[in-house]
This record gives C-alpha cells, structure tokens and sequence, in this order.
C-alpha cells in the first residue's frame, strides 16, 4: 500500500522535500498576486525586492525537487 511507503523515514524526507517545493510555488502565488493588486491600486513597487522575492521563492522550488528526485532515485 502507499501509506507503508511514507511511514518510512525516506518517504518523510520525499514528502518533506515536495512541501518545500510546494511552499515556494505558493509564496510565488502570493508575492504575484500582491504586485498585480498594488500596481491597480497604483503604488510603485520596489524592483529589488520583487527580484529577491521571486529567487527566493524560486529557489525553494528547485531545491524542494532536486532534494527530492534524489531520495527518490535508487543508489544501489
């Protein structure tokens, strides 16, 4: 069954790793959703930290995946 295999601790390191993943796709959700409401409300965003936002945000998906293709992989 699937349960037995995220009862071990490599399943948890494998579900732990995709919510890492998924927690960066919706922190870019939510930083996308506030610069397109404040640019109708009409307030100047700050480039910089938009940038640094969407990288960050970036980059806990690709580490997410990587960390958790590579539990997935055999290495027998």
């Amino acid at each position: 069954m699937i349960v037995n295999r995220f009862l071990t601790r490599k399943g948890w390191r494998v579900v732990a790793h995709s919510m890492l993943a998924a927690c960066g796709v919706a922190f870019l959700y939510i930083v996308s959703r506030g610069a397109i409401g404040s640019s109708y409300r009409g307030y100047q965003l700050n480039p910089w930290l938009l940038g640094i936002e969407v990288a960050l945000s970036l980059w806990a998906v690709v580490l997410g995946s990587i960390l958790a293709r590579s539990e997935l992989m055999d290495r027998d």
